[in-house]
């Protein structure tokens, strides 16, 4: 056993070596901090580098925008954008059938069947209105193949016994779906549009992957209902009769009539799932009093709808002057080699109320029929395109600016979205 004695220098010897070992872990412990201080400034370092770098560059990109922005006193270009280019490059499925476009008054070719065109009117207006819009319509029809339909809404047999509409713009759409079986498309008129340019077939327009075919009007973004393109289908001709028969089940209050029925129709017919927008706009629609608060409840279609405008087998809707007719005070009636027709013309002669038409003087349809013979226009309403887009974008921009108030409330902030419906509203989709 060993002694007390013994024992002393061991108890002596240990905290050495503790002291020992703590010191030389402090050491480690310390250098370890130095190296990680050291990585941690270095990379540091290099961050801040790396983002004045990038900072710089930006900076530079920036400026190159600002100097390419500025460039003429106009932002880029659409077509300058890589954003917009990319689009390009995307699959949008099936086009349209390509039609030519008419040269020289050359031969309409029957691609899509029997076109024929239908202006339906009433005697008493008839016989006061729209002379120079239905002179100019029959010169047109002499140098193409299509079938005309002036049908009278008052005396018409067909039509009175199919449609027993008393209003008249209802009545219209009735009578078109009566006679639609008779052709193949039908491109259904007002009766105050008129041909200003006849170098372009009806056929340009027709969208073979559709039954109908609507256009935006350029003042206030409604779809309008005056002038249509339909397809002889059983879809097109129901759409038309449901159209008609919202006579019976319109609003009372200032709907906006025919043109006010087709928003919701249209709606209805291409987002037949979407319940509670449609309820959305329906109410705000009951709620219009004037024209200012109708245009909110277009506004709540238009919202709707989105940035589609192709509804395959059912609905195609133009934008603003691209279809086949605008209206022609939107440039003083001038126009471009792009026009076809143009809205508006209520007179029955030229000059009357000092109005300058496009026409030197009345037709003689018996020089129709033959090139461009017939046609006597003013020189001065013969526009290049440019001139015309240049118009139409000033029209564009205050039509903006003077948009009512009333009209500017966005239907999903001032009607319910998922309080009535919730936890259902998804189930029609």
């Amino acid at each position: 056993m060993p002694s007390v004695a013994d024992a002393t220098p061991l108890m002596a010897v240990i905290p050495r070596r503790s002291l020992n070992q703590r010191l030389l872990g402090v050491a480690v412990g310390f250098l370890f901090a130095v190296l990680i201080f050291i990585s941690f400034s270095s990379r540091n370092r290099f961050d801040s580098s790396l983002q004045g770098s990038r900072d710089f560059y930006l900076k530079r990109e920036f400026q190159k925008l600002q100097e390419n922005s500025e460039h003429n006193g106009q932002k880029q270009n659409e077509d300058e954008d890589v954003h917009i280019k990319m689009l390009d490059k995307v699959d949008l499925g099936q086009r349209k059938t390509f039609y030519p476009k008419r040269t020289n008054m050359g031969e309409c070719p029957p691609l899509f069947g029997k076109v024929t065109v239908f202006v339906a009117v009433v005697e008493s207006s008839y016989k006061t209105h729209y002379h120079v819009a239905q002179e100019s319509l029959n010169c047109y029809m002499k140098s193409v193949n299509y079938t005309f339909l002036l049908v009278d809404l008052d005396h018409d047999d067909r039509v009175n016994k199919n449609c027993k509409h008393d209003q008249l713009f209802f009545k219209k759409h009735c009578a078109a779906s009566v006679y639609l079986p008779d052709t193949d498309w039908m491109l259904v008129l007002d009766a105050d549009a008129g041909v200003v340019n006849p170098n372009h077939c009806i056929e340009e327009w027709i969208d073979d992957r559709v039954d109908l075919v609507f256009y935006e009007r350029s003042f206030n973004w409604e779809i309008a209902s005056g002038n249509y393109l339909v397809k002889n289908t059983p879809f097109a001709r129901d759409f038309l009769r449901k159209w008609a028969d919202w006579q019976y089940i319109q609003p009372s209050n200032w709907n906006g009539a025919d043109n006010g029925v087709l928003q919701i129709h249209i709606l209805q017919t291409v987002l037949p799932e979407a319940k509670a927008e449609i309820k959305a706009c329906d109410a705000i629609w009951h709620r219009g009093k004037d024209y200012d608060t109708y245009m909110n409840y277009v506004t709540c279609v238009k919202i709707m709808l989105g940035a589609n405008r192709l509804f395959p087998k059912k609905l195609r809707i133009y934008r603003r002057a691209h279809g086949w007719v605008r209206d022609g005070y939107l440039t003083n009636d001038g126009w471009s080699e792009n026009d076809f027709m143009l809205h508006g013309w209520k007179a029955q002669e030229i000059g009357a109320s000092g109005w300058v038409s496009p026409y030197t003087k009345m037709f003689n349809i018996t020089e129709c029929g033959s090139g461009y013979s017939g046609w006597n226009w003013r020189s001065e309403k013969r526009l290049a395109v440019e001139e015309v887009r240049r118009q139409l974008a000033n029209f564009e921009r205050e039509a903006g600016k003077s948009f009512p108030a009333a009209a500017r409330d966005l239907p999903h902030l001032v009607e319910p979205d998922i309080g009535e419906c919730y936890p259902n509203c998804d189930d029609r989709t």
